[in-house]
């Protein structure tokens, strides 16, 4: 069926208001104090459908992750034009210029996360997968197959960047998201400019 049809636009738009309605009530009544029943009536829809979209409750709660791998992928296909040593600032650019127009959702999402033992070590995998999904793709960029360490040194180093450049910009300060990003790129280089052997 074409992703362009009216059946599948409708299942799209579906997909959507539970998802939108499902968050909505994790933040109102707290994530363990919603059934999916209750997602369910309030969305107008029957537990049939929320499971043919979501599994359970939680998968709800991460189901960015799609949004997320896909914009790393154009990230990454993006620096796949520039030479290697500029690769991971410029996929981190295109990737925080991407989390920026995500903000209020990720804003939600993180009010319902926050506090929660469960969700916030399922937080920390996606996480992890996302590093493992930018040290593969970097690794793709050099011809290779399997990530080497530089790789999956590059990848720590961008996903801890990109902790520290968000939580700066949501302090405020009214810059963008990838003007934090460049500016934790700059923290980083004088601190490893410190760690050097006769560095300051």
């Amino acid at each position: 069926m074409p992703p362009s049809s009216p059946v599948a636009g409708s299942r799209e738009q579906r997909r959507a208001r539970i998802e939108k309605t499902a968050l909505e009530l994790f933040r109102t009544r707290g994530f363990d104090n919603v059934t999916v029943e209750d997602v369910c009536a309030e969305a107008g829809v029957a537990p049939a459908t929320f499971y043919r979209h979501f599994g359970t409750k939680e998968e709800v709660v991460f189901a960015y992750r799609e949004d997320f791998t896909a914009a790393l992928g154009r990230a990454l296909d993006v620096a796949a034009h520039v030479p290697d040593a500029e690769r991971l600032p410029v996929v981190l650019g295109e990737f925080a210029a991407f989390l920026e127009s995500q903000q209020d959702v990720l804003a939600l999402r993180d009010q319902i996360v926050l506090g929660h033992p469960r969700l916030m070590q399922r937080t920390l995998t996606v996480q992890r997968d996302m590093e493992s999904a930018l040290a593969t793709g970097l690794a793709r960029l050099r011809g290779s197959s399997t990530p080497d360490p530089a790789a999956l040194l590059q990848a720590g180093i961008g996903i801890l960047v990109l902790r520290v450049a968000v939580r700066s910009w949501r302090a405020g300060g009214g810059g963008s998201l990838l003007t934090a990003t460049q500016q934790a790129f700059g923290r980083l280089r004088e601190v490893v400019a410190g760690l050097a052997p006769g560095g300051d």
